[in-house]
């Protein structure tokens, strides 16, 4: 028998739910290893530029939760292809933390954590997991027909 521990760094920020709902995608998020009463997500244009979208977590039972409105993130960048990385900033000492999903402590989150793609602005959204078990949103212009 072989029992598997789950491990973490000392301070990460977890995505435990995420809820993509018409026009936004809500995410209820966890912090381990810090206590914050508030946080803010911040969303980074990887491919778009330098394009950054700061949006409030509010706080509730110890978690946070954040609606992602799928407008914004579809207009704030003018390429064709772009990716949001995401981090969260818990208002404590040190750089926001990335996003992560580790539920089981088990990395391969890419393989089995999968998000249905929405569209706003001609533009096609889709949160989904890195090869490094982090959160990201994919977004990309549909051709127009």
């Amino acid at each position: 028998m072989v029992k598997l521990a789950r491990t973490h760094p000392e301070r990460i920020a977890e995505v435990d739910e995420v809820r993509p709902l018409q026009g936004r995608i809500v995410l209820r998020l966890s912090l381990v290893g810090i206590v914050a009463d508030k946080a803010t997500l911040i969303l980074q244009a990887r491919d778009g530029g330098q394009a950054e979208m700061r949006l409030p977590a509010d706080g509730y039972g110890g978690r946070f939760q954040v609606r992602i409105p799928l407008d914004a993130l579809a207009t704030a960048c003018t390429a064709r292809d772009w990716i949001w990385d995401l981090y969260l900033d818990a208002g404590t000492e040190g750089e926001p933390l990335r996003l992560g999903r580790h539920p089981d402590g088990i990395s391969g989150e890419k393989n089995v954590f999968l998000c249905p793609a929405q569209r706003a602005a001609g533009v096609r959204v889709q949160l989904y997991c890195t090869v490094s078990d982090n959160v990201s949103i994919a977004c990309a212009r549909e051709e127009e027909r």
